[in-house]
């Protein structure tokens, strides 16, 4: 593409851009925001505060919820046998390489192998 091609066509972008601002700026929602936070800035000025002083106003953000119906997250465990070398990442009990292990050497042995 052309220096040329590459110019009109970022013109025209812009010109898009320009018409999208505009009817943006036009629609009723967009108006009523700018009015409030422009009526939010007057009363933060007529009280000489700052929008930074709202922050401890605001209340805490909760916590993130798992997709697991709300439930934490188990914790990753890695095991490491020293026979082998094979590594094992679980999040629970239920792992057949880890069960398997507990069996063959006591679960005391394996909970050392835990990193």
């Amino acid at each position: 593409m052309t220096s040329l091609a590459q110019l009109q066509k970022k013109q025209e972008e812009l010109e898009r851009l320009q018409r999208d601002i505009e009817r943006m700026k036009a629609s009723e929602e967009v108006q009523k925001e700018m009015a409030f936070i422009e009526e939010l800035n007057q009363l933060l000025a007529k009280y000489g505060k700052s929008v930074a002083d709202l922050a401890p106003l605001m209340p805490a953000k909760a916590s993130p919820v798992s997709p697991a119906g709300g439930r934490r997250q188990r914790k990753m465990k890695v095991y490491l046998n020293p026979q082998t070398g094979e590594k094992v990442e679980t999040r629970g009990g239920n792992h057949k390489v880890l069960k398997a292990w507990k069996a063959q050497h006591g679960n005391d042995v394996v909970e050392g192998w835990l990193q």
